[in-house]
């Protein structure tokens, strides 16, 4: 199957696609007053649009990488210091160390993963909007509906859609023919090359046919793109020779090529040769490695659109991190230092989650250490006071005779020798 198209998304990605629905619903609505409506436009200012959005947090990632060169060794040492000792008391003192590190330099633990925790979601949820534009652009919309609510009205329409939907290779989740949302999933999915086909599949439905002539050029032209690519359709068909090959061949190497370059240029290169051995740093050098090969798979499979989303990402997210990288280039590392350490000033008093356990940790472990200290004074005070004399000792009659058979009568004499000197 070519296509899975569905309704808006929900669950933890709605809201974020709901916001970025209104503005792909915006820029479209702009570009239609301007004589250009064009999907494949809308999606490249939709892109740009989105990328400059998320600059704040390409900032406070690169303003990471910067420090983390300085940090990120002295976390090593800490690391291989306490290497091996698995007792609490060294795992706590270990964590101690590691959060004065962070607070040297105004860092923070959760720094450099926190950026792409955020953007993940955001990113998921760009993708849903480019993978199902009719549900989010209400002009596009339109033009659907004026197909799908006809369909509805058709004899037996429930299995010519089923018949259909098999036969152009396109699957909605959980198609409801009941509900002209499911349809317009269903029409989205259909090739440029399609409309004839689901014309001739209602003929007996004066109405549908109508309607598809009615729209079908419409929504052919704003899908296109130059070269006679089109949005909604896969970028290669090798069943058309040549022609079906080129130039929408060109949609997955680029896609390839950008997330290749914007990898290399995005990444943070460490100034400790040691940071590459260890297994995280092998971990990332690997996905940077299989990244561009899994652009270049996902491109091919999906509709040209969201080909053309990947490598206008890639593309911008490349420039913001150039831009962000020149401006940092011109300030001292010291300087982002105590910019740094300013702004944890300013929230003094409100610690992040990682920074609260890490500081209850390093609590922890001067506590701990305290407490064997204290212990320690307290066993050296015992043997200095400690006396050694039995529990059962009875002090004899010095004047009595001394019974050199028992042991105890002996020390007793010892005792009354010395008393007596």
């Amino acid at each position: 199957m070519d296509v899975i198209v569905l309704t808006k998304v929900g669950g933890i990605l709605g809201p974020f696609a709901l916001i970025f629905g209104l503005v792909m619903n915006a820029i479209y609505e702009l570009l239609d007053l301007v004589g250009i409506p064009n999907v494949a436009l809308t999606i490249i200012l939709f892109t740009l649009i989105a990328n400059i959005l998320m600059l704040p947090l390409t900032i406070k990632q690169q303003r990471y990488s910067r420090v983390s060169a300085l940090v990120t060794p002295e976390i090593q040492k800490i690391n291989k210091k306490y290497k091996g000792k698995t007792d609490e008391v060294s795992q706590r003192r270990m964590q101690a160390e590691t959060m004065e590190v962070y607070k040297k330099y105004g860092a923070s633990p959760s720094s450099g993963c926190l950026p792409l925790l955020i953007s993940f979601p955001i990113l998921l949820a760009l993708y849903r909007i480019i993978y199902n534009i009719p549900s989010y652009v209400n002009s596009i919309h339109d033009l659907f509906m004026t197909i799908a609510e006809p369909i509805q009205t058709t004899t037996n329409g429930a299995a010519i859609m089923d018949t259909l939907m098999e036969e152009l290779n396109i699957v909605v989740g959980k198609f409801d023919f009941a509900d002209p949302e499911k349809i317009i999933d269903a029409l989205n999915g259909v090739k440029t090359t399609g409309w004839d086909t689901v014309a001739n599949a209602f003929a007996s439905n004066p109405d549908v046919v109508q309607a598809i002539d009615k729209v079908k050029d419409t929504i052919i032209s704003i899908n296109s793109m130059p070269g006679g690519l089109n949005v909604m359709d896969a970028p290669v068909h090798f069943s058309q020779g040549v022609a079906g090959i080129f130039p929408g061949i060109l949609i997955p190497i680029l896609a390839g090529v950008t997330q290749y370059v914007s990898v290399k240029i995005t990444t943070p290169k460490s100034n400790n040769a040691g940071a590459a051995e260890n297994d995280m740093g092998q971990s990332m050098k690997m996905m940077n490695n299989i990244m561009p090969l899994v652009s270049v798979w996902i491109c091919f499979t999906l509709p040209v659109g969201v080909g053309l989303y990947w490598v206008c990402n890639s593309v911008f997210r490349t420039l913001m991190v150039v831009i962000v990288n020149r401006f940092f280039n011109n300030k001292d590392i010291d300087e982002l230092i105590k910019e740094n350490a300013e702004k944890v000033a300013e929230r003094k008093g409100k610690p992040t989650l990682t920074e609260k356990i890490m500081a209850s940790s390093a609590s922890a472990a001067q506590e701990e250490e305290k407490k064997y200290q204290s212990m320690s004074d307290i066993a050296k005070a015992n043997r200095s006071k400690k006396d050694y004399t039995p529990k059962n000792y009875k002090p004899m009659d010095k004047d009595a005779p001394v019974n050199t058979n028992s042991i105890s009568s002996i020390a007793h004499m010892l005792d009354r020798n010395k008393n007596d000197d």
